[in-house]
């Protein structure tokens, strides 16, 4: 099923938007309870300006989503768009990250929404970099090289692989079977590991501190 395995590697990048639109939808509510004024103009300023690329990457995700099929039925390379979609989803990852450290960082009283931004944003940091790996190992790998090794390497890899690996960091914070070969992904394993031990951490300590009263 050629289509269809040229096909997957964009519908995982917009079912990754799906869930960064969620995110933000009500996130208003949260941001008008954080007490301290400078950390509450960040986070609008955040929210801000994730809003503004929100009124049009809809459009432009539905011309490339279309563009993208009608390109793979005739064959026709189609990585440049998709990498649009991977861009957008990075920049919307990353913002979403820092909004949601805002709020975990805040004294709210919406502990439930809190849980469930967390929740929501678990697929995309997730989808995100498992395209990064994807994406960066797969080219250097058409050159003749490699960022990643897997320890069960066996023919070719399927993006699924590296979607696996950046999935399996919600339990070990780091890519579980894939051992990084460049500097370059040796950083963003950190990276990653990082964001989800970060994440990890504020939950925590957000938790013993309503548990505390």
């Amino acid at each position: 099923m050629p289509f269809i395995r040229r096909s997957l590697q964009l519908w995982i990048l917009v079912a990754g938007h799906l869930f960064a639109a969620i995110f933000v939808k009500d996130l208003g509510y949260g941001l008008d309870q954080i007490d301290d004024a400078t950390v509450k103009n960040i986070a609008f300023f955040l929210k801000e300006t994730h809003s503004l690329i929100r009124g049009w990457i809809m459009p432009v995700m539905l011309v490339l989503v279309v563009a993208v099929q009608i390109q793979i039925a005739r064959a026709k390379p189609v990585q440049r768009a998709v990498d649009v979609v991977g861009g957008l989803l990075a920049f919307r990852c990353l913002t979403q990250f820092l909004m949601l450290n805002l709020l975990l960082l805040s004294r709210l009283k919406a502990g439930g929404l809190l849980l469930l931004e967390l929740l929501l944003f678990i697929p995309v940091i997730t989808i995100t970099f498992g395209w990064l790996y994807w994406r960066l190992d797969s080219s250097a790998r058409a050159r003749g090289g490699t960022h990643i090794r897997f320890s069960e390497e066996a023919g070719s890899l399927d993006p699924f692989d590296y979607f696996h690996a950046s999935a399996m960091t919600l339990l070990q914070f780091e890519p579980s079977g894939a051992t990084a070969t460049s500097r370059l992904m040796k950083t963003l394993f950190v990276i990653h590991g990082a964001m989800m031990l970060d994440l990890v951490a504020l939950t925590l300590s957000r938790a013993i501190g309503l548990a505390s009263g």
